[in-house]
Formats: C-alpha cells, structure tokens, sequence
C-alpha cells in the first residue's frame, strides 16, 4: 500500500514538473512575431516614423494611401484588425522622428515602418544621415525590442550614398528593406504618371507602394520568417540624449515672448544659446508667414534655416551636426533674404528652445 503511494506521489511530481517544463518553453512563444498575428487574423499595432511619403502626401484622399490600402488588403485576405500609430511630418529628416519618437508614448508595437531619406539629404552628408538614422534605429529596438523593422528606400530617392545607409543600417538592424524604387521602375511608367509632383506618388504610386509591403509580407508569411529585432543585445543600443535647451544666452529687444515661443520681425535681430553637444536642433513654428533664420556658431556662419510653410505648424528642424562636443555659442539672426514661397509682408521668426547631447 505504501509503495503504491509512493508511486502515485512520484507520479504527480513528475506530471506537474512536465507540465510547468512544457508552460515554460510554450509561455515564450505567447508573444507571437506580427507574421503570424497577421496569418491568424490577430490584432496588429504598427507604427510609422517618417516624412510625407510616409504620410501619403499627394494621394488624393485617405482612401489611397498606401498604409490604408495595405491595411484593406491585409483585412480582406486574413481578417484581423490593424491599429495605426503615426509619427509622421512632412519635409522630416531622420532628426525630426527621433525627437518626435523620443516624445511618442506608442508602446507594444509589433511592427515599425522608417521612411525617410528624400528631406535628410537636402540638409546633411551620408555621414550625418548614417548617425541620425542609426539612432533612430537604436532608438525604435529599445522602445520595441520585440517588433518586425521595414526600412523604406522611397522611389524619389537618388542619392546612391544614402540609398547605401539605408541598406547596410538595414541589415545591421536585421530590417526588411523595401526598395520602392524598383516597382516604379518595373512599371515601366514615368515619373510623371507616377508622381503628383515629381516627388511624392499618386494614387497609383501609392498602389505599388502598398502592393509591394503586401507582398514582402506574404513572403515573409509563407516562409515562417523569424523576427529577429529581439536578438539585438540591448547593451550594444544606446538612446541617444536628445535635451531641450530653453533658457537663452542674450536677446534683442525686438523678440517677444509670445505663449513661449520668442517671437520677432525685425531683420538682423538675433537670439542667441549656449549648449555644449556634437548636434544642434531647433524648435519653431513654421508658417505662410516664416521668415529665414542665418545661423552662427561660435561667430562662423553654418547655414540658413527657413521657417516658411503653408500651414502654420510646430517643427523640430536639424540644424548641424558633427560638432567637437564642447561649450559653443550659436546665433539665429533674422535674415534679409525671404523664401520664394513667403508671398506676405511680413518674414516672422518664432523661436522657442534648442536640441542637442
């Protein structure tokens, strides 16, 4: 009787030691890659970070947008629900979605789409937009360690060393690149049937765009892909320290504090910061009123910055980077020059902190 109990007391212990081993090992595999949320019709977050592409400027309404479109298709092939999560501008760099990602509370995420590239390099060299695009990267494997990256090379990019970046951050990143480049050159159409203004898609742009995420998905679906973001060993990632600088080092008269942003339109009037950091931003608004902004650092000219834009608009604009990290002084002094789209009378520069580490 008592070796019977014995039995049936091993017997239990080993029955609850195989079920907790088997709980274990299947408990990990609870949080399932979004290919397989997508193929079982389960609910998906994703997120965008990026410019007007990744925005859809140019289609002509929200029904042809190429997210909207891929989240359509997606339904209709395998049911499930797609929640949409936006950090997005028009005429952003890679510095703009940073900083504005680094502000987002967007949380479990399974899937990130980085679209930029066409605005980066109007404003800085390939090294600059390697440093600013591999930290958003760093930035997004932290926030979202478990989530699928797509890198998106969009089709009006044609800076070869850019278009390079994008490709080797992508594979050091183990992002899926989608080159949209190649749809519209296999198209066979021009850009002009393609684009509404030589830059940013159409409708039918924004179709192959959508229809070409689709298909990288489904390949990805039929071929069991594995994310592999989570391999990524976190201390090898560092969030880059992006600080907000608002008190000033000196101030012309003609700036006024208006509802925290200093606000003039005298030309030559000027504002000035100390900061010690490698990069610089600044926060502004733009509007159809924006005026031009020349900066100097430490006494040398650097560039001019436009705040002109048709909308009025809070904007994270890059300024410069590669900066020996030291104490430096900038200046924006309102500049005589006017933007060509600026049809008022006025040139208004309204100001309010600086970015930089």
């Amino acid at each position: 009787m008592k070796k019977g109990i014995n039995y049936f007391i091993y017997s239990l212990i080993f029955i609850i030691i195989i079920s907790m081993f088997y709980l274990l090992i299947h408990s990990k595999k609870t949080e399932r890659n979004v290919y397989e949320k997508i193929a079982d019709g389960k609910k998906v977050n994703y997120l965008i970070v990026g410019d007007s592409i990744g925005r859809s400027s140019g289609a002509s309404n929200s029904h042809h947008k190429w997210f909207q479109l891929v989240e359509r298709g997606l339904t209709k092939k395998y049911g499930g629900d797609f929640s949409r999560h936006l950090v997005v501008q028009s005429g952003a760099t890679a510095f703009e979605g940073l900083y504005k990602l680094k502000n987002n509370l967007s949380k479990d995420i399974d899937l990130v789409f980085i679209v930029f590239g066409e605005n980066d390099r109007k404003y800085m060299d390939n090294k600059q937009f390697y440093f600013f695009y591999q930290s958003l990267l760093d930035e997004i494997v932290i926030r979202f360690p478990h989530a699928e990256l797509v890198t998106i090379t969009e089709s009006s990019l044609d800076y070869e060393e850019f278009i390079d970046v994008i490709k080797q951050l992508s594979k050091d990143y183990y992002a899926t690149n989608i080159d949209m480049r190649i749809p519209f050159r296999k198209s066979r159409l021009s850009t002009e049937r393609l684009t509404s203004d030589l830059v940013h898609p159409n409708d039918y742009g924004y179709y192959l765009y959508a229809q070409e995420v689709i298909n990288t998905i489904e390949t990805a679906i039929r071929e069991k892909k594995t994310v592999l973001t989570s391999s990524i060993p976190l201390n090898e990632v560092s969030s880059l320290q992006m600080n907000t600088i608002y008190p000033y080092h000196s101030i012309d008269p003609s700036f006024q504090n208006n509802k925290g942003y200093y606000t003039s339109n005298q030309i030559g009037s000027n504002i000035a910061y100390h900061f010690s950091g490698s990069f610089l931003g600044l926060n502004v608004i733009r509007s159809e009123k924006g005026g031009m902004l020349d900066v100097f650092i430490d006494d040398n000219y650097v560039t001019t910055i436009s705040t002109w834009w048709p909308f009025k608009k809070e904007r994270s604009l890059y300024v410069t980077s590669g900066l020996t990290n030291q104490v430096h002084t900038v200046k924006f002094q309102i500049s005589a020059n006017k933007s060509r789209y600026n049809i008022t009378d006025q040139q208004l520069i309204q100001i309010s902190s600086i970015i930089t580490n």
